[in-house]
């Protein structure tokens, strides 16, 4: 039993709290956040994407995967550090190697992988671009692969909706098939999946490769494109989406998928530029290496795995 000194203490210390609260306006504030999204840092000598999003208590998902050999070196360390042995949903934004190549090393290094959501491009479209961008045959390839094992494979198409628990949903806002779409025949980049994370107070906007022909598009027809964090497309270069694209999705931080030199060459310059008009903090892989935001429901924090974590280009 509680003798009446330690009553009295209790009592005090209750009361302090609570006078705390009313004065400073502060309320509890969570110690773990519910959720992570990661931009790996597969930008070391070329370009690539790769985002890892950990939700507390809910899914593990894989957007995109870089380069094959330098997903090895970066993506698949990084993985296993974080001690991640299976993927819930992957997402490959489109059929660009840079994208989709750091499967097979995932798959190699005994990561299990639920589902993907791999649109097939069309071939001749996806041909064109051979060797440096798309490959039909390896596309297929891939596919059977993760069939192989035993990954179920899917297409991605607009209105799909994915709950990975506390609070957060992946919303598939936009996936055109380069043919049939508001533009006419497009290249393999707008193709790329527009893909929106929600969670709690907060939005997120993942791009792809979006390039200028359907980023004008939604610049002008959208209405789904606001975020708090944008996932800059193309790697933050020509020929990438318009400046009206960024207005429209109004990021309060931009992170790029892109090494120093390519970030910093004239090829990013209207980016560059865009992005310190409006005073927007922007952050590269090239500069900071893994980049990691952290959602903590009515707050974000954005930390880097490098001390220089503002890309600044002499």
């Amino acid at each position: 039993m509680l003798n009446t000194s330690k009553l009295v203490l209790i009592a005090l210390a209750i009361c302090l709290c609570a006078i705390i609260t009313v004065v400073t306006g502060k309320v509890f504030q969570p110690s773990e956040p519910g959720l992570v999204w990661t931009m790996v840092n597969v930008n070391t000598a070329v370009q690539g994407d790769a985002h890892l999003i950990q939700v507390k208590q809910g899914k593990t998902v894989l957007i995109d995967a870089g380069y094959p050999e330098i997903a090895q070196e970066q993506l698949i360390p990084f993985l296993q550090t974080n001690q991640i042995d299976h993927l819930d949903l992957v997402f490959v934004t489109h059929a660009h190697r840079d994208h989709y190549g750091g499967i097979e090393p995932i798959l190699q290094a005994g990561i299990n992988i639920k589902e993907v959501y791999f649109n097939l491009p069309d071939k001749k479209i996806c041909d064109r671009e051979i060797p440096w961008g798309c490959n039909y045959e390896e596309v297929l390839k891939y596919h059977q692969m993760l069939k192989a094992h035993q990954a179920k494979v899917k297409s991605a198409y607009p209105g799909q909706t994915f709950n990975l628990g506390n609070q957060a949903t992946i919303r598939i806002l936009y996936a055109f098939d380069g043919i049939n779409t508001p533009v006419g025949t497009t290249d393999i980049n707008d193709m790329s999946l527009i893909i929106r994370l929600d969670h709690a107070q907060h939005k997120y906007l993942f791009t792809g490769d979006l390039n200028r022909a359907i980023g004008d598009y939604l610049a002008k027809n959208s209405q789904e494109l606001a975020a708090d964090v944008l996932d800059v497309p193309h790697h933050g270069t020509e020929g990438v989406a318009p400046n009206e694209f960024f207005e429209q999705v109004g990021a309060k931080y931009a992170l790029v998928p892109s090494p120093q030199g390519l970030w910093c060459s004239d090829r990013s310059s209207r980016i560059r530029n865009w992005f310190q008009a409006h005073d927007t903090p922007v952050l590269v892989n090239g500069f900071s290496g893994h980049i990691r935001v952290e959602d903590y429901g009515n707050r974000l924090e954005i930390s880097a795995q490098k001390n220089h974590n503002r890309a600044i280009c002499s």
